[in-house]
């Protein structure tokens, strides 16, 4: 089988929701592990996570689990004898009426929260935190406003930011002026160039772009970040051709007809 990325640059299978987690997961680490060693020796960078319960209904602000009387676990009542017990008996235990039927409930769910901090040491002085974007502050709703306002308080620290944006599902997140058309992107701000920023755009048919982690001014070109040699070497150490299902449409959004052809061209013969 063939293990190799058969894409330029992203692989839009990889946003299958099978695949994703990992692949997610595993590019931040990767980031971590390659960037660390280039930094110079007054910079480290380290993997930060946070669990959220999201709660049914939307709400993030965690819950407090109580346990009803009724589940409190009793020693097991004496069967009571006499004249009593009959009537007892017959009240104890009703027949569930014959209309009931099977219905879930709606469960509490975890959010794994995991991005990077390039920092200073000793002083442990905040000076870039990266993102790679997930579905989950990525898709309209509470956890997108959440992350915006991360993203804008991390812009007015004066931290630079890095944002990766390999999904092509949902809107871009917000600028000044809305990004130009693309399938994906790259948001560089370094903090003492705001509210200016570099952005990224590149299609699915192109390689995706080199750019220069952000550190402090007085260290203003930082290592290079190849994504395009991380995703490739990850596609072919994690194999995801074997369950990338490429006999298959790539996830949605859908491609335009012109671009879904080049795509299924790529991947022919491939499953």
């Amino acid at each position: 089988m063939q293990y190799d990325n058969p894409f330029p640059g992203m692989n839009p299978y990889l946003e299958r929701r099978d695949i994703w987690p990992d692949f997610h997961d595993g590019l931040i680490v990767q980031l971590r592990d390659i960037l660390g060693p280039l930094l110079p020796d007054n910079y480290r960078i380290a993997l930060h996570r946070r669990v959220e319960v999201q709660e049914p209904f939307g709400s993030a602000l965690g819950l407090n689990l109580m346990v009803p009387d009724a589940l409190v676990t009793r020693e097991p009542t004496v069967t009571p004898v006499g004249p009593t017990a009959t009537a007892e008996a017959a009240t104890a235990v009703a027949a569930p009426p014959e209309e009931a039927g099977g219905v879930r409930v709606r469960m509490p769910r975890e959010i794994r929260v995991a991005w990077l901090r390039v920092e200073t040491v000793p002083d442990r002085e905040l000076v870039t935190i990266v993102e790679v974007l997930s579905p989950t502050n990525k898709a309209p709703g509470r956890e997108r406003l959440r992350y915006v306002r991360k993203r804008e308080v991390i812009v007015a620290s004066g931290a630079s930011l890095v944002e990766i944006d390999l999904l092509r599902r949902w809107e871009p997140m917000p600028l000044e002026v809305p990004p130009p058309a693309s399938d994906y992107r790259v948001l560089v701000c370094r903090g003492w160039e705001r509210p200016d920023a570099l952005l990224y755009p590149f299609w699915v048919k192109q390689a995706i772009p080199k750019f220069a982690l952000p550190l402090l001014p007085e260290d203003e070109v930082g290592p290079e970040v190849d994504l395009g040699s991380i995703i490739n070497a990850m596609h072919h150490t994690a194999r995801y051709a074997q369950v990338a299902r490429y006999d298959e449409p790539p996830p949605e959004p859908a491609f335009p007809p012109e671009a879904q052809e080049w795509v299924s061209g790529r991947v022919a013969g491939l499953s």
